[in-house]
C-alpha cells in the first residue's frame, strides 16, 4: 500500500504544470463546526452544507491564482442527503444561505498546487446556529482563511480536479450583544473542511512547460 500511495504522488508530481487561464465550475461540500460551542450556546454537532461555484483561474507552471463566487446552502425547500445534512439526533437543525468570494494563490508543483487565501462570505439567511434558548444573533458576515491543496489533472479542453482544505473563522459568529460597551467581543469562530471537485475550460491554448 505504501508503494501505491509513493507511486501516484510521484505521478502526480512529475505531470507537467499547465500554463493555462481559464473559467472553471466548482462542487463541494463543507463540513462545519464551531470550536468551544458550548462558551457561546452554539450547537455542538457538526454538519454539512453544499456549495457550488464558478472561478477564473491564472496558472503558470510555478505558480498560480484564483478567483470565484460561491454560493453555499443547507435547509429549505432543497436538501440533498449527505452533502446537506446535520450530524446530531437532537432535532436542532442547522439552515444556511450564504454568497462568497473567494481568493486562493499558491506554488505549483507538477499538478499538486498548495493554496492559500481568503474568502468573504454574506448570510442571506441563517436559523439553528445556536442551542435551545439562544438568542438569535448570528452575524451576516464572515470571513475564512483557507489551507489547502488541489491536484489538477489535464485533459482536451483544459483540466479536471479535486481539493481538500481546512477553513479558519476570523470574524465573529455571534453579534457583540453590547456593542457600545467598549470591551473586545468574543463570539465564537465557524471552521469547516471543503472537499471540491472542479473542472476547467482552458481558453489561453496552454501546454505543458
Amino acid at each position: 500500500m505504501r508503494t501505491l500511495l509513493l507511486t501516484i504522488f510521484t505521478g502526480v508530481l512529475l505531470i507537467p504544470g499547465l500554463a493555462q487561464n481559464g473559467f472553471g465550475l466548482r462542487f463541494a461540500s463543507n463540513i462545519n463546526y464551531f470550536p468551544r460551542s458550548q462558551d457561546y450556546q452554539l450547537v455542538s454537532h457538526a454538519y454539512t452544507t453544499g456549495l457550488m461555484g464558478f472561478f477564473y483561474s491564472s496558472y503558470k507552471p510555478r505558480n498560480g491564482l484564483e478567483l470565484g463566487f460561491n454560493i453555499v446552502h443547507k435547509g429549505g425547500a432543497f436538501n440533498l442527503p449527505v452533502v446537506m445534512r446535520d450530524f446530531t439526533t437532537s432535532g436542532n437543525v442547522v439552515e444556511v444561505t450564504s454568497v462568497e468570494m473567494d481568493l486562493k494563490v499558491g506554488p505549483r508543483f507538477g499538478a499538486f498546487n498548495p493554496k492559500i487565501g481568503y474568502i468573504m462570505g454574506y448570510r442571506l439567511r441563517s436559523s439553528g446556529f445556536q442551542e435551545a434558548g439562544g438568542e438569535d444573533r448570528v452575524n451576516r458576515f464572515y470571513l475564512m482563511l483557507p489551507f489547502g491543496v488541489s491536484v489538477n489533472l489535464p485533459t482536451n479542453y483544459g483540466s479536471v480536479g479535486f481539493g481538500g482544505y481546512y477553513n479558519v473563522g476570523i470574524l465573529n459568529v455571534l453579534t457583540d450583544p453590547n456593542p457600545g460597551g467598549g470591551a473586545i467581543y468574543d463570539g465564537g469562530r465557524l471552521r469547516y473542511i471543503n472537499l471540491e471537485i472542479v473542472v476547467t475550460y482552458d481558453f489561453s491554448g496552454g501546454a505543458a512547460e
